[in-house]
């Protein structure tokens, strides 16, 4: 399959995003090579492969208990209100 430069102007606009010429470009290569690669998987025959079995029961599994994280991940420990501020919105 083909692609062009106005499919991925298309992808562009529907994300909202400007593309120069230079990004239309490099962007329809690099699209292109990924749908050749996809075409490569569908062509691969798997009518001989079998399918993976699980070795691992449930019950191996480690249990899942919750744990108190002691870290500050959002970076919100010093602020007075506790809440994360964000950039404004134009």
């Amino acid at each position: 399959m083909m692609v062009t430069k106005e499919q991925v102007k298309h992808l562009g606009w529907l994300a909202r995003i400007e593309l120069s010429d230079a990004e239309l470009e490099r962007y329809t290569e690099q699209i292109e090579g990924i749908v050749k690669y996809l075409d490569k998987l569908d062509a691969m025959p798997l009518q001989q492969v079998k399918p993976i079995a699980t070795r691992k029961k449930f019950a191996d599994l480690r249990p899942d208990e919750p744990a108190e994280f002691e870290g500050d991940a959002l970076g919100t420990k010093y602020r007075k209100d506790g809440f994360v501020k964000g950039p404004r919105m134009a």
